[in-house]
Order: C-alpha cells, then structure tokens, then sequence
C-alpha cells in the first residue's frame, strides 16, 4: 500500500477550507476562543500472591498511581482547529518489590508510570455542513472503537499517530476511516525502571474501517475491518504481543425489543493470518430489568486453532460480554456469565455482580501461549459512580476473585482495583 504522507493530506484539507469557509474568525480569535481542559487520574490495585498460569500483571500487585493530563483545543479558523495535551505520571512507591509482578514482585506497570507524555497534537478540519457532515483529525490522537482503541483504565493513555475521517452523511449511521502509523505507548521507552517497551512505529500503516448504524428501530449494527500487515510484534500482552501480519473483522448487534425491557446481542470477530492458522469467535447474550434490577446472560466461544489477537492498543478486548477482569478471547475458551446490576436510586451510583465460569479445550489450551482456564471461574463486584454535585468526577471499584482450577499451591487470585478521576 502506498503511503499517504500527513502533508499531503493537511494541505488537501486546507484547500477545502479555504473554499468551505470564507466567513471564518480570525486566526487571534481562534486561539483566544480556546478552551482549557484536563483531569486528576488515580489507580489503587491490590492483589494477593498466585501461582497460577494466567495470573499475569495482576498477580501480587501492590501499587498506586496517579496522572494529570492538560489539554487545548483552538476555537475554529476557517474550519479548522487545533488540539494539544500532556500527561505527567507518578508513581506513588507503594510497593515493596518494583520487580514486576510476574517475576514475584510488586509492581504493575499499566499503574506506576513516572514519565510526562505529549499525548494528544492534531489538527481537526470540520467541512461546512451545507456540503457534507464530514471532519478529519491528522496527527496524535484518542481512538475508541472494537478492534483499535486507546485505553482509559488506568491513569496514563497511550494514544496513535493517525488520520482519522468520519462521516454522517448518511442518516443515523456513522462511517469512519483509521490511517495509523504509529502507537505511543503509555510506558514511554523504559520510563519507570521496571519494563522496557518502545512505542511502535508502523512500516506498513494500520488501516482500518469502521461502520455503526442505528436505521432500523431498536437495532444497533457495529462494524469493523482492521488490516496490520507489519512483520513485527504489534500488540500488548497476554495475546495480542505475538499479533503481526493479519486481518480481523467484527461485527456486533444489540436489538433492544421494542415495548419491553429486553436486549439481545449478538457478536463474531474473525483473524486471518498470514503466516500462521486464523481464528475467530462469538457470542450472544440477554439481558432484561426487573423491578428496577438489570440482570444480563451470556456466552462466548473461541475457536481451538489460535487466540483471538484483540483490541490493537493498550485493552484485550473492547467488545467483552464477560463481567469480570480476565479476557474471553483465548484459544479453545468457552465463557458463560451472568451479572445483575443495580443502582439503589442514588443517581450517578450503579453495582454489578457477576458470576463467570470456564471451559477450555486441551487443543485450546495448548495453542494459548499456556493459558489454562478450563474449569475456573471468577466471581466480581464492580461499583460505579459519577458525582451529580461535583461536575467530572467519577470513581470505579472492582473486586474479583478468581479460581483458576489449576494443579499449583495457589491457584486463585484476588483483585481489588480502585480509581477515582476528575474532570475539568
């Protein structure tokens, strides 16, 4: 694929701009027209010592960090407006051992980032509505979609190199075009003292194709193509790390039944590779409200050839159906869960409790990168508020227990994650 570089396209759009827009305010009014915005990240995890196969980042983990991010974005210029923004890390030194929790240390390195990144420097080009409901944003970006997302767990982002086109010119649908040539990684190069791992720039550029369309009453269809042709490592652990040179598909449907309180939803994800055997899966799931209780079944289902590669960036996959913490998308895995939630009538305030349990085919298991969940289960709680009073805040807890069925002296895992962020 020929590579389209980003002055090429920048000065496309300023041709279009200059054409769209003769009204626009001038260059001083855009940048005093700005607006200032960020917020106060803060992780807390606490875990209990496994010796199970699986356990991975989480195993032992005693940490607490915190990130501030601060962001501008320019008033529109002829349609265009500029976006800036750095996150500093720090790391709190909870831990006893800074050694990575797999190596029986301490330390969890998605939590404890002591680096200051420029996470977010873009130029947004938003045509005039009159021609078409069409905006591009070129250069270092936030994605959120299935198969290619930044996350938002922890307090750091990691974030892309990108052109990134979106369109609503058809009605209630939104099509919406990825170009990346590069993931900035949240870790920055060794920054902490406890992992090494580069941002990866892409020779052969990531491209992607993403389609949501709510035409048909009560029916959400997501859509999504994602090619990454490199020939190196492209991922994050546990799985997506040996993920290069391959194609993935998704396609989710939710169908909420008109007139009653009934979801259902339906999901399959494809991955071709090219040098190694393609895998796939899906799942379905139901959920209804009872008095004010929602209550939600599902079930997913792993092909035996190989794991699915995930969600490209810092999340295993977006798309789970699973209530828990540990991923659904290994090899030969078979995952059935029920959760309930509910919010107490507090406003902003929800709890869910779920139950989930495992089956995993020795072929699964074997093409797992030694992943064994069959027979396990985990039981969660997660809590979720979001301040009506103070504007931007929000806290999450997550507590779950997980028993890994495994044939070592500890072979369950404890997890309490707690993250409180403000807004402004």
């Amino acid at each position: 694929m020929k590579r389209i570089h980003y002055g090429t396209l920048i000065t496309m759009s300023m041709i279009g701009a200059i054409s769209a827009d003769a009204k626009a305010d001038s260059l001083q009014d855009a940048i005093k027209g700005g607006t200032f915005s960020g917020g106060l990240r803060n992780t807390l995890e606490l875990a209990t010592q496994s010796d199970a196969a699986g356990a991975g980042a989480l195993n032992n983990a005693k940490v607490l960090g915190s990130a501030l991010t601060l962001d501008y974005l320019t008033g529109s210029y002829y349609g265009f407006k500029v976006g800036v923004g750095s996150e500093t890390g720090y790391d709190w030194k909870i831990q006893d051992n800074d050694t990575l929790t797999t190596s029986g240390g301490e330390n969890d390195h998605r939590v404890t980032v002591n680096t200051t990144n420029l996470y977010r420097a873009f130029l947004d080009y938003r045509f005039r509505k009159e021609i078409t409901n069409t905006h591009i944003r070129i250069g270092r970006q936030g994605i959120v979609s299935p198969l290619l997302m930044n996350s938002g767990i922890y307090p750091m982002k990691d974030s892309f190199d990108a052109a990134v086109l979106e369109n609503k010119d058809i009605q209630n649908t939104l099509l919406r075009v990825m170009y990346v040539t590069k993931w900035n990684m949240r870790y920055g190069d060794d920054n902490n003292g406890s992992l090494t791992q580069t941002s990866k720039s892409y020779h052969h550029p990531v491209v992607s194709l993403y389609l949501n369309n709510k035409s048909i009453n009560g029916l959400n269809i997501e859509a999504q193509w994602l090619a990454n042709h490199n020939d190196k490592n492209a991922g994050d652990p546990p799985i997506a790390v040996t993920a290069k040179d391959y194609d993935t598909s998704f396609l989710g449907l939710t169908y909420k039944v008109l007139d009653t309180n009934w979801v259902v939803g339906a999901k399959t994800l494809s991955a071709n590779f090219e040098n190694s055997a393609n895998t796939g899966y899906w799942g379905a799931l139901v959920k209804n409200t009872f008095n004010g209780i929602g209550v939600q079944l599902a079930y997913t289902s792993v092909q035996d050839a190989a794991s699915f590669p995930g969600t490209l960036g810092h999340v295993p996959m977006f798309r789970a159906y699973n209530p828990g913490l540990q991923g659904e998308y290994f090899a030969g895995l078979k995952t059935t869960s029920i959760a309930a939630n509910y919010g107490f009538h507090i406003p902003g305030f929800k709890t869910t409790i779920g139950y989930t349990s495992w089956q995993q085919s020795a072929q699964g298991i074997k093409h797992s990168r030694g992943t064994d969940l069959d027979g396990g289960y985990e039981a969660s709680l997660r809590v979720d508020y979001k301040s009506q009073d103070i504007k931007g805040l929000s806290a999450l807890m997550q507590l779950s227990y997980i028993d890994y069925n495994q044939n070592v002296p500890k072979d369950s895992l404890t997890v309490l994650r707690t993250s409180v962020n403000y807004q402004f």
